[in-house]
């Protein structure tokens, strides 16, 4: 007997009652799974779901490459995996631009609010041309791998990138070419081929399908040709890639025997094992047709058995059945798509009790989406004219879509475009469920025919590796990393061979913008989490200091700072652009040019260049001190050697100021400012760190290279202090903003110090008004890498929304791109163009 919706089957190859169910689709209510194996299954998944809420993250780029000296724009979209719904549990989106090194280029800390928010990142001339990655992920999605973060490849060039002369290497790039020649020979003779069994196994007696992928050195796909050699040497398969180095081809495997692949990147020969021959097993194999999955299921050497078959989509289970497999016949099922809801659609067929026997991953595109029509009022326009753009979302039937639809929108320079580019519809329901590097994932979506479908799956029978996986996870188990609802700061205590410490008492201080101290315990691990820093938008200055919950400091206090960024190679950029897109280059380095000259969008004048002020320098009031510096001994540690070492503040107070003593061990100090009594019996310095009043402790093993200054004032000089100055006043002031001492980690015996950034506050984007008359027409307007930006854009109930701006001066032709989300889930995206003469 076979499933309720197949059309076929083979006598003997399945026997048994079969149902196919479909479960979680809208309003559908079906009866649950007819097993307690298939009911286990299905609870399993959704208790997935339910329990770890995984997230996805999504940036859309104002352009897709970029040259220093230009603003990198961006809008964020943070969904439910399985929903694609505004996700409603973290509050912190974390963005970095990463070097090929995995050094950070440059970090952004955005709220979130309704699963969005919008910045930018400033590419200053003195970041390095090259390939970068840009990523963004929250808290909570670094319990799961970080493959499953937003990670992208950037372009970003230098600011000359056009030959002068035939046969130049640009400006600034000349680095780079002795860089790729460097590694050419490694990227030559080194390819990266893999082989990948459909279904997981390659099982004697079996026409197994054999998915293979080639890729460079940097991840790029290679066209290749090859034959299937056994160990006699006998050719039996021959194969070629179809689409960037990735193909297949079937194998009749033999029990006993090995296969190598002698294959032909760049005509260099080179020899690859394929993975080992299994005697008995099962195979799963799934052809995709245009509207239904052909799933075909076959055993060799288990003697059959009972086995389920399910097909779920971000934990939709859509498809399950159960049935009894025997004999060596194959049996062919075929599931209609419109089961699916559209995304990677995961195929696993397990055994009796639920053991997974083999998977495969196929793609349904079930759903047309959503498009963005953008229609500008005019076919052409001149330099600075008002430009009206109706925004319309409508179905695949070209019908308006009646809801509000949340988008960003770009208006860049039509010579600024990748083919392939990632989208916000390729990366939610293709690359964000898969790890890795994906080439060119807007290729499979943009123009879908046969051929692309077919490129699509063996893109999933090579790179299918999935978000969800059928491995328990322990019973009970805490999340490493919650939903941060605001900035925090985590980190664990350890002693010096690596033990945690727990019970250990830390106390926070924070110096700006507001005066905080605080004391927790860490947890039985030794970890701590300080919770609540998110109320400022600028840098705060923290310290933690741990002790033993017995006393003693001799601890290393290890603060997070976010998931690692391991080197990995990026292709250099090329030494020639295409003829389009250095052309854009070309306008973009005279509009940075101009940016430098003019202020257009704050002062509307020009700045100075080369201007010499002579005077006397005037001393800064620091708000921190309640009194005249002229009035206490200063110690400053830029005249102390070796003050960028691992001294501590009492260590460098020691015998540098007469009358004051230092005295007793590192773990318990003493410190005495000689010639001075108090009524109350107690001669015990007051301390303040920058104007706070702390005890001893807290400064005790502050880092001398994040101390600025070190004021001593004792008798009529602390008596602004009352009784609390009666036994005199050290004063610590920690460096502010000083370049010499940039954002960082400054670590000393139980103490760690370091500047946290607050929320980043985006930009707006400036363009100007030209209808208005107090608009100066003597400055040039040269946008034209970016002409216009817009990252917070919702249509209103009839689906629609018109935009505003002004051209510039920039002539020539403009390519407008809109994505965003709509209230239901699903994806949405289109483009336009306009033409400035």
């Amino acid at each position: 007997m076979a499933f309720s919706t197949v059309l076929g089957t083979r006598a003997g190859a399945l026997v048994g009652a079969l149902g196919a169910l479909m479960l979680g689709l809208g309003a559908w209510q079906l009866p649950p799974p007819e097993t307690p194996v298939l009911q286990r299954l299905v609870s399993r998944v959704k208790l997935y779901y339910a329990e770890n809420h995984p997230e996805k993250a999504y940036l859309h780029l104002d352009k897709p490459v970029y040259a220093v000296g230009e603003t990198l724009w961006f809008s964020a979209y943070v969904l439910a995996a399985d929903t694609h719904q505004p996700d409603t549990i973290s509050r912190v989106l974390h963005v970095d631009l990463l070097a090929a090194n995995g050094r950070v280029a440059a970090r952004r800390e955005l709220r979130l609010a309704d699963g969005r928010a919008h910045g930018d990142i400033a590419l200053p001339d003195s970041l390095r041309p090259g390939t970068y990655r840009l990523r963004a992920y929250t808290a909570w999605m670094r319990n799961a791998a970080p493959g499953f973060f937003f990670d992208r490849r950037l372009e970003v060039y230098p600011a000359a990138t056009v030959p002068t002369g035939a046969g130049a290497t640009p400006y600034g790039l000349r680095k780079q070419a002795a860089a790729a020649r460097s590694v050419a020979a490694t990227v030559a003779q080194a390819p990266d081929v893999q082989f990948f069994p459909e279904g997981g196994r390659l099982v004697a007696g079996l026409d197994n399908t054999v998915a293979f992928k080639a890729a460079d050195y940097y991840g790029r796909g290679l066209d290749v040709e090859g034959k299937v050699l056994d160990a006699q040497n006998h050719e039996v398969a021959t194969f070629r890639s179809s689409h960037l180095g990735m193909g297949s081809f079937v194998l009749k495997a033999v029990a006993g025997q090995r296969y190598r692949a002698v294959v032909a990147p760049a005509g260099r020969p080179v020899s690859v094992a394929l993975p080992g021959v299994q005697a008995s097993g099962y195979t799963l194999h799934v052809l995709t047709l245009a509207s239904a999955f052909l799933v075909t299921i076959q055993q060799r050497g288990t003697g059959g058995g009972p086995v389920q078959l399910l097909g779920q989509v971000r934990g939709t289970v859509a498809y399950a059945g159960a049935g009894q497999v025997t004999g060596d016949e194959p049996f062919t099922t075929r599931i209609p798509k419109s089961k699916f809801p559209a995304g990677i659609v995961q195929f696993t067929l397990f055994d009796g009790q639920g053991q997974p026997l083999a998977e495969r991953l196929a793609f349904a595109q079930t759903d047309p989406g959503l498009r963005v029509a953008l229609a500008p009022d005019r076919a052409s326009y001149g330099p600075r004219q008002p430009v009206r753009v109706r925004l319309s979302v409508t179905d695949a039937a070209g019908q308006r879509v009646p809801a509000a639809t949340r988008l960003s929108v770009a208006v860049t320079d039509a010579g600024a475009v990748v083919a392939g580019a990632e989208t916000i519809a390729s990366h939610l329901l293709l690359t964000s469920d898969l790890t890795g590097y994906v080439e060119a994932p807007g290729y499979y979506f943009q123009s879908p025919t046969p051929e692309t479908a077919l490129h699509l799956d063996q893109l999933l029978l090579t790179q299918g590796w999935r978000r969800f996986t059928w491995q328990a996870e322990p019973a009970g188990k805490v999340p490493d990393f919650g939903a941060e609802q605001s900035l925090t700061l985590r980190g664990q205590v350890t002693q010096r061979n690596g033990k945690p410490t727990p019970n250990s008492e830390l106390t926070y201080l924070q110096t700006k913008p507001q005066k905080t101290l605080l004391r927790i315990t860490t947890d039985a691990e030794g970890r701590f989490l300080f919770t609540g820093l998110g109320a400022c938008n600028d840098t705060t200055h923290v310290v933690i200091q741990a002790r033993k919950d017995k006393g003693g400091s001799n601890l290393l206090v290890n603060l997070d700072r976010g998931p690692a960024a391991p080197a990995r190679p990026l292709p250099p950029l090329p030494l020639q652009p295409p003829a389009e897109l250095a052309a854009t280059l070309r306008r973009s380095q005279t509009q940075v040019e101009a940016q430098y000259r003019f202020r257009l969008d704050t002062t509307k004048s020009i700045l100075l260049n080369n201007v010499t002020v002579k005077g006397r320098r005037a001393e800064a009031t620091d708000p921190r001190r309640l009194y005249p510096q002229s009035a206490a001994k200063v110690i400053r540690m830029d005249d102390i050697p070796a003050s960028n070492s691992s001294l501590t503040a009492l260590q460098a107070l020691q015998g540098r100021v007469p009358g004051v003593s230092v005295a007793g061990s590192d773990a318990n100090p003493q410190v005495l400012i000689r010639g001075i009594t108090s009524l109350s019996g107690s001669n015990e310095p007051l301390y303040l760190l920058d104007g706070v009043p702390v005890t001893l402790d807290v400064i005790q093993y502050y880092p001398v290279s994040d101390i600025e200054t070190i004021e001593i004032l004792k008798g009529s000089q602390a008596a602004l202090f009352g009784s609390r100055g009666s036994g005199g006043v050290i004063a610590i002031y920690t460096r502010r903003g000083s370049p010499r001492y940039p954002a960082g980690l400054v670590q000393s015996p139980g103490m760690a110090g370091m500047r946290v950034p607050g929320y980043y506050c985006g930009r707006e984007f400036y363009v100007p008004r030209y209808d208005q008359a107090k608009t100066k027409r003597e400055y040039p307007d040269l946008r034209a890498a970016t002409l216009y930006w817009n990252p917070t854009v919702t249509t209103d109930a009839s689906g629609q929304a018109e935009l505003t701006f002004f051209t510039s001066d920039a002539i020539g032709s403009f390519r407008l791109s809109a994505e965003g989300m709509a209230g239901n889930g699903q994806p949405v995206l289109g483009s336009g163009s306009l033409k400035v003469e």
